[in-house]
């Protein structure tokens, strides 16, 4: 690596402050939370008494981005914001670099740098946290447990007590304009510790880069922890609120509106289910507390994996870079728990 330090791009952020935590443990004095707000970057390295330190940094400004990863060994994006240009400049210098980004647009942009990542021998990682992540882990281990898989479900129910980052916010209401699928249809599930539920087809990237990476279709879901919450949104985007919304330009106001709503519990379940040519089911699944803080948990240990090295060289998804048994158990300590789900 060209340094030991590791930046985290979006450090003060809501999934950026806990992966620099996390992150600080185990490297403390040698994370730095970079970002636009200078204030924000040095109350929020104040708050952590030195173990991470500030740098006030814009993304999308080239030559400063170039002298702050001058020195790092690993650089993290928990931003949506010239993810591609920062995660070149990274790899053109040997850095090795983790995106927290969940945009199917961006992620398939990053994946075109594979050739030169294999090239200068860094590592890029992405689909790290939940959804994409965990869920990534749990549908490889479905079809792992199969030997083969015809089709694979994911599910992901959020708490909408939870206060989540404007990036995450803004990016539920884009996918909510956007249409639904032709031909998927709302499902029944059984989640750990939530009973059964109504889950509608939604578009997380896991349908894109799972159906490659596992070599089997892949239909995603989405349900609240409210079940009249979970209807009412899906009731308002198939008349179409949402996309009414954005022909308007409506979205910034909406995301606002949204940001502001926190009822119910702030608990995750992630479960992913698949089903071979000989009708034989797998299922597992995953749960904690805060979505946006696993984010952040599981970005860390992914992070930490990349600065001890030894990992093949190029640009990975989560499932194709650790082995979801060894990251399930690293992450138990901080309340992440692996569960084997019903499969029906």
């Amino acid at each position: 690596m060209n340094g030991d330090r590791i930046l985290v791009f979006g450090g003060y952020g809501a999934v950026g402050r806990v992966t620099a935590t996390a992150l600080a443990r185990w490297f403390p004095g040698r994370v730095v939370a970079a970002g636009r707000d200078p204030d924000r970057a040095r109350a929020f390295a104040e708050e952590t008494a030195g173990a991470v330190r500030p740098l006030a940094v814009d993304v999308t400004d080239r030559a400063a981005v170039e002298r702050a990863v001058a020195d790092a060994g690993v650089v993290v994006c928990c931003v949506e914001r010239a993810n591609e240009v920062l995660a070149r400049i990274c790899l053109e210098r040997g850095v090795h670099y983790v995106d927290v980004s969940a945009t199917r647009s961006v992620l398939e942009s990053l994946e075109g740098l594979d050739e030169l990542a294999a090239t200068t021998g860094a590592v890029a990682a992405l689909s790290v946290g939940v959804a994409p992540g965990l869920t990534n882990l749990l549908a490889r281990r479905c079809v792992a447990e199969l030997g083969s898989a015809t089709g694979v479900d994911v599910t992901i129910l959020l708490g909408l007590g939870e206060h989540h980052g404007q990036d995450a916010v803004r990016w539920t209401v884009d996918s909510l304009a956007q249409p639904a699928a032709r031909g998927l249809a709302r499902k029944r599930v059984h989640l750990p510790g939530a009973g059964r539920r109504t889950a509608f087809p939604f578009p997380f990237s896991d349908q894109h880069t799972l159906s490659r990476t596992l070599g089997a279709p892949v239909t995603t879901r989405l349900c609240f922890d409210s079940a009249p919450a979970t209807w009412a949104m899906f009731g308002l985007r198939r008349i179409g609120f949402f996309a009414a919304a954005h022909r308007l330009r409506l979205d910034g106001l909406l995301t606002a509106a949204l940001s502001s709503v926190h009822f119910g519990r702030v608990s995750f379940v992630v479960h992913a289910a698949a089903v071979d040519e000989r009708g034989r089911r797998a299922a597992f699944a995953a749960s904690g507390s805060r979505e946006s803080e696993a984010t952040g948990i599981v970005t860390a240990h992914v992070a930490r994996l990349l600065h001890a090295g030894g990992l093949a060289p190029g640009v990975h998804h989560l499932e194709q870079l650790v082995e979801p048994a060894a990251l399930f158990r690293d992450l138990e300590p901080d309340g992440i728990r692996f569960h084997t789900a019903d499969p029906r």
